[in-house]
């Protein structure tokens, strides 16, 4: 039996070996595409994780945003009983009441827990509080001799800070319910109550002149403040006003930035709620 015998010749092996070499730089070449590829998908995939993280945290209400959200529903004057009605809510409810409505995150709360600094009394049927002294200011007692301050007028009620220094916000919404007092042998003393619907027992306190500064009427020519003057302003869907820049000018409001909001953030109010800080 005779055998054949594949004889292969240098040529040939040379041109196995080119092919070889060939082919192990295309496979070299495939794979460092691939992983280039790879690197570029991850980046992408990367970019947009954190663009998404982005997104959410300007998305996300800031915590003195988050307060004010839980805060207190607002209502016009018109919608006010101008006379004091009894509520039957015992004191024990209007204080679970309170603390479940009005409560905000951070050291600054309204309650009815503060008497321990402001003495309770009753008239008709209503809980008052009585607070007395003067903040130095001058703009309440302007408006009493201006007679703006009667029975029916809207008035920013100012927190006593130095009585009760963890109250939230500058002041409330108030519409004075009864005045008494002379202004010559006695004193003008004013009872306000508090807008807040939501309450079971609206609250009445007992002030003076220089806790209050008059919210003008609807309609009614109001002050214009330049960008970047500080005032203060109610907060939108409450009773409450803070500090606030404003921003820009509108027909109707402004625009303002409050004071403990996110830098980007900024909310519209009605002119007529935006009133002068005084002294700034």
């Amino acid at each position: 039996m005779a055998y054949k015998f594949n004889i292969e010749t240098v040529a040939d092996i040379s041109q196995l070996d080119d092919l070889y070499r060939k082919n192990l730089k295309a496979a070299e070449e495939e794979s460092e595409i691939y992983q280039r590829n790879e690197l570029v998908t991850k980046v992408e995939l990367l970019k947009a994780l954190r663009s998404s993280e982005e997104s959410q945290a300007r998305n996300a209400p800031t915590a003195s945003s988050k307060a004010r959200n839980i805060k207190r529903t607002t209502t016009m004057a018109t919608s006010i009983d101008l006379e004091p009605t009894e509520s039957p809510a015992s004191p024990s409810e209007t204080v679970i009441s309170d603390k479940l409505k009005r409560v905000k995150s951070g050291p600054g709360q309204r309650s009815a827990s503060v008497g321990s600094q402001m003495a309770r009394s009753t008239m008709d049927g209503i809980s008052v509080k009585i607070e007395e002294g003067a903040d130095g200011l001058n703009r309440g007692t302007n408006a009493e001799k201006a007679g703006q301050l009667v029975v029916g007028a809207e008035v920013m009620f100012k927190h006593n800070k130095k009585q009760n220094g963890q109250q939230e916000g500058e002041g409330i919404q108030c519409v004075i319910k009864h005045t008494s007092g002379d202004g010559q042998k006695k004193r003008i003393t004013y009872d306000v109550q508090d807008i807040d619907e939501d309450q079971v027992e609206r609250k009445t306190y007992k002030t003076t002149a220089a806790y209050l500064i008059p919210i003008p009427l609807a309609g009614a020519p109001t002050p214009t403040f330049g960008i970047g003057k500080q005032v203060l302003a109610r907060y939108p869907d409450t009773t409450t006003f803070y500090r606030a820049e404003v921003m820009s000018i509108q027909k109707d409001t402004y625009r303002l930035k409050f004071e403990g909001e996110e830098d980007d953030k900024e909310m519209e109010v009605d002119r007529r709620l935006v009133l002068d800080i005084g002294g700034k």
